[in-house]
């Protein structure tokens, strides 16, 4: 499960990404949370429990729908790691000496949007590419929307609003072969009434990606899809984005960089990290919050670099 909340122009929000996997007995969660734009986060390791509940597994963690679909609570503690860590990475450490908390709700009025069989036509569609890239289909859904509550690091508490993007994966998942790069855009407009997302593993012959766009009058897929990332795509390496979709009424959205939030994911395929653009986002008139994501691989003295931070500090 993966949860992007930010109010970009107080610096406040929060990223929470947690994954099991029953093969390690591991739940991991990296979490941060961002007050006046500086995070303290952690990378925390759980064994797995029976039944499968995060607050059962992560007791640092709880995040539970209060209304299917439309209303969750989440709140987690941590004694984290204030600032960024090597190359500008979030939860590089698994624990820090400054506590941080967050107590939010998130609420949503859109129907989800469901990636079942894009996620499906992209992984036919990499293996006939020739270009030895490939990805799962898996059970993936995705929700844009609004947030409010309370952050703390430290003595510092806000409370704070802005919006959220979502998403819940299950089933088996492999992405461990993102050495050339995709990306990945979710993001919410027009105060939580639409919500986006393109996923492209750009290539020699184009783009192969997926992208779908849901407002109340319903969800709306293509697999026509762009991305652009200036100066260039990559860690900490672009502050502006265009992403096309290809409708038969095409559709732009322009994104601004707020700020970077980079984590190391090596557990999903060697060397492995996600670089999350906080960002204004616009399509027309309409604006919003977007994570407009680059995820690849490290250089090896980088990966080094971060595994010898994890390893002397678990």
């Amino acid at each position: 499960m993966f949860f992007v909340a930010w109010d970009l122009e107080g610096g406040h929000g929060f990223l929470i990404h947690t994954k099991r996997w029953p093969a390690e007995d591991d739940h991991e969660a990296h979490i941060a949370i961002y007050v006046d734009g500086v995070p303290c986060s952690a990378i925390l390791h759980r064994s797995l429990a029976a039944g499968g509940r995060i607050n059962d597994e992560i007791p640092e963690l709880f995040a539970e729908p209060e209304q299917p679909w439309s209303r969750w609570r989440i709140r987690a503690e941590i004694d984290g790691a204030v600032g960024e860590g090597p190359f500008g990475f979030i939860a590089h450490k698994p624990r820090g000496d400054v506590k941080a908390t967050l107590d939010i709700v998130l609420e949503s009025d859109l129907p989800v949007a469901d990636f079942n069989q894009g996620l499906s036509y992209l992984s036919d569609a990499l293996s006939k590419t020739g270009e030895g890239k490939h990805t799962s289909a898996q059970n993936h859904y995705e929700q844009g929307g609004r947030w409010h509550g309370v952050l703390t690091i430290g003595d510092r508490r806000v409370l704070t609003s802005g919006l959220f993007v979502r998403d819940h994966s299950w089933g088996e998942r492999v992405e461990s072969n993102f050495d050339s790069g995709v990306f990945w855009t979710a993001s919410s407009l027009h105060q939580g009434r639409i919500f986006c997302n393109a996923i492209g593993f750009p290539g020699a012959a184009g783009t192969v990606g997926v992208g779908i766009l849901v407002d109340h009058s319903g969800s709306y897929v293509t697999t026509r899809v762009e991305g652009d990332f200036t100066p260039k795509p990559g860690l900490l390496s672009y502050d502006r984005s265009v992403i096309r979709y290809g409708f038969d009424d095409p559709v732009t959205l322009t994104g601004a960089t707020k700020l970077h939030v980079p984590k190391y994911l090596p557990g999903s395929g060697a060397r492995r990290y996600d670089n999350n653009a906080i960002s204004h986002v616009r399509i027309g008139d309409k604006t919003g919050m977007g994570c407009l994501e680059w995820a690849a691989v490290l250089e090896p003295a980088q990966a080094e670099t971060l595994d010898r931070l994890l390893v002397e500090e678990s």
